[in-house]
């Protein structure tokens, strides 16, 4: 029997499942061990469960992007101080042109619409649409490269970070198999730069020059070898009928 844990580890490869095998400390290492939530994808086997709900490892997962606290992004950080400023401004703004006004000896009416006048124009009415644009150009221009922004407030995060973290799990691996070099004309050539993503990038009004290709693609010796490639791929589906089926 094996199974492919690539929804947890991201690793490509089938395991073979080893009743025969000793514990480990560490679960993932196990070889006895079938993860919910995984996929069996050759032979057959009878497994005892031992860990059901929230207590299994894509539980635990959950559990852990759930609970997960958000921190203020230094944006939200500086809008907050801003807008303390400007209130405290409008308000003393207000406060002093009240004071004045009944100093002047103007009705009180007219000195609490005045004031109230004041503290209103100095409100930044366009603060929130000025900086949701902004932060959209800027995703609109990410996702451009490739790159898919879920919060809008993360963006102007990635400006101030000085070291990222990643997890392989999912994030370097995909659980995809990719071509990294191809050999033809008696030579190697790089081929890590995905053709599709050359051409979306040259069709660009400013085409980045990191992303080029190491070959051409209407070579035909490049041509023969995609075809061959295309025509030595094949999947077999292994099925055994019934006695009724056959009949």
């Amino acid at each position: 029997m094996k199974v492919n844990n690539a929804s947890l580890t991201g690793e490509s490869e089938d395991i073979l499942i080893d009743t025969s095998a000793e514990p480990t400390r560490n679960i993932f290492e196990s070889k006895n061990v079938a993860f919910f939530g995984t996929q069996c994808t050759a032979g057959e086997g009878t497994g005892i469960c031992f860990k059901i709900g929230d207590n299994t490892v894509i539980g635990q997962i959950a559990n852990l992007a759930s609970s997960a606290e958000s921190a203020e992004t230094p944006l939200a950080i500086e809008i907050e101080r801003f807008i303390l400023i400007i209130s405290a401004v409008a308000m003393s703004l207000g406060v002093i042109f009240f004071i004045f006004g009944m100093i002047y000896k103007y009705p009180p009416i007219t000195n609490l619409v005045f004031a109230i006048g004041i503290i209103v124009a100095n409100v930044p009415e366009g603060l929130l649409a000025t900086v949701t644009v902004s932060l959209a150009l800027t995703a609109k221009r990410m996702a451009g490269k490739m790159v898919l922004v879920k919060n809008l407030e993360s963006v102007e995060t990635l400006g101030s970070t000085s070291c990222i973290c990643s997890d392989k799990t999912g994030t370097l691996t995909q659980n995809r198999m990719t071509v990294s070099h191809m050999f033809f004309n008696r030579g190697v050539v790089d081929a890590s730069t995905n053709l599709q993503a050359h051409e979306r990038n040259q069709e660009k009004e400013k085409p980045d020059e990191k992303i080029t290709i190491g070959y051409d693609p209407n070579d035909a010796a490049f041509l023969d070898l995609c075809k061959a490639v295309v025509l030595g791929t094949y999947t077999i589906f292994s099925y055994t009928p019934t006695d009724d089926e056959c009949k």
